[in-house]
């Protein structure tokens, strides 16, 4: 059966899913709340040899139209490990009249590590967005993870020509702000054509990699330099257009900003500074969701 693109009028999806991982026995980290309102859930809760636990989160009805509103609210307990990630993209579809709403707020306690690693968001033309995303990390958190999202639909000659896209993503540490991206901007505004903005892509990623500072960020900044020169060398030799870099933006912050024409080059970049990260920020090579490979 389809999916409508178009929201009926007086309709839209309330959903709200609270979960809340704290230490269980022998360190390994386990679900302790898990509460959901309408259709947004947790699918799998999935204990890790090495005690993390992997979450993976569903909208089951697979997009976003006028009216609906999402929220989630995710609760690391102080010394708990987590990795979240979804199963699919999350879709925006057009609306002609109301937007659609979704809020994300994570809140990460001492000693706590979360790896944040959701499909990237699809925003289909005439689309209006308004997402918002939290993360409140304590002094001695720790943060490795991605944000994307691609407009229109490349591949059946789609563009986001209409619509409007509102995103906020915010990192506080010890309540104060370590990143902030705001943008608001109609679908035809010069900020996706800029070089300052978008540069004409169709595809962005920004990635994370946060712990208690230490020298490990400096020549982790390297690494990922070398691994995003090395990406888009191969996206020229492909013919496809792949613009990155990564800096130390504060002490033990870095972040790396991906644009592409190509949504997988993007997320095949970001996914190549994830493995790099992960034993300098989480002090060990854990393995990959294994809903990866399904």
């Amino acid at each position: 059966m389809s999916v409508p693109t178009v929201a009926p009028a007086g309709t839209g999806w309330q959903a709200r899913l609270s979960l809340r991982f704290e230490p269980g026995p022998r360190g390994a980290t386990r679900l302790a709340h898990n509460r959901h309102e309408g259709p947004l859930r947790l699918i799998r809760s999935l204990p890790q040899p090495d005690g993390r636990c992997d979450a993976v989160i569903v909208h089951p009805p697979g997009g976003l139209v006028g009216g609906d509103a999402l929220r989630l609210e995710l609760s690391l307990a102080a010394e708990s490990r987590v990795l979240c990630t979804t199963p699919g993209a999350q879709k925006w579809y057009r609306s002609p009249g109301a937007g659609a709403v979704a809020h994300t707020r994570v809140e990460v306690g001492a000693g706590a590590a979360l790896e944040w690693l959701p499909q990237p968001a699809i925003v289909y033309d005439g689309a209006r967005v308004e997402q918002s995303i939290e993360f409140a990390l304590a002094a001695d958190a720790r943060l490795l993870g991605w944000e994307g999202m691609v407009l229109g639909r490349a591949a059946m000659g789609e563009r986001f020509g209409r619509g409007r896209l509102r995103q906020r993503v915010s990192l506080a540490v010890d309540g104060h702000p370590a990143w902030v991206e705001h943008t608001d901007a109609d679908a035809d505004d010069r900020l996706f054509a800029s070089p300052l903005g978008w540069g004409g892509r169709t595809a962005a990623c920004t990635v994370w990699a946060l712990a208690p500072a230490g020298a490990w960020s400096e020549t982790l900044a390297d690494a990922w330099r070398e691994a995003l020169e090395a990406a888009c060398e191969a996206a020229a030799g492909r013919r496809v257009r792949l613009d990155a870099g990564a800096s130390r933006v504060a002490p033990g912050l870095l972040a790396a900003r991906v644009l592409a024409d190509d949504a997988e080059v993007a997320m095949r970049a970001a996914h190549a500074l994830w493995l790099l990260a992960r034993p300098a920020v989480l002090g060990a090579s854990s393995p990959p969701p294994r809903i990866w490979a399904t």
